[in-house]
């Protein structure tokens, strides 16, 4: 699998690097298809980097075996962990 993680990842979050986004993102505990945006390309998952934060990561499949990871934050917001099982609710 490729990943390719988009500048403006390390650019609006510099605690996140663009290898921390991709190792998260090809190491998702919990991912599913975009909330949002209707696209059903998008994906948005949860996983966690080498110093063990939690991350929310928003990516795109670009073809069979390319991903491109368009969004990165930590933590991930509530609404995404209660939708992903992290949290009470349903998923």
């Amino acid at each position: 699998m490729k990943i390719i993680v988009l500048d403006r990842i390390e650019e609006r979050h510099p605690n996140i690097s663009k290898a921390d986004a991709a190792a998260v993102w090809a190491s998702a505990v919990a991912s599913m298809p975009g909330l949002d945006k209707g696209d059903p390309r998008r994906y948005v998952g949860i996983g966690f980097d080498r110093k063990g934060r939690e991350i929310e990561i928003v990516a795109v499949r670009k073809d069979i075996d390319t991903w491109v990871v368009i969004h990165s934050q930590t933590p991930a917001q509530t609404d995404i962990k209660r939708k992903l099982g992290f949290i009470g609710g349903r998923r």
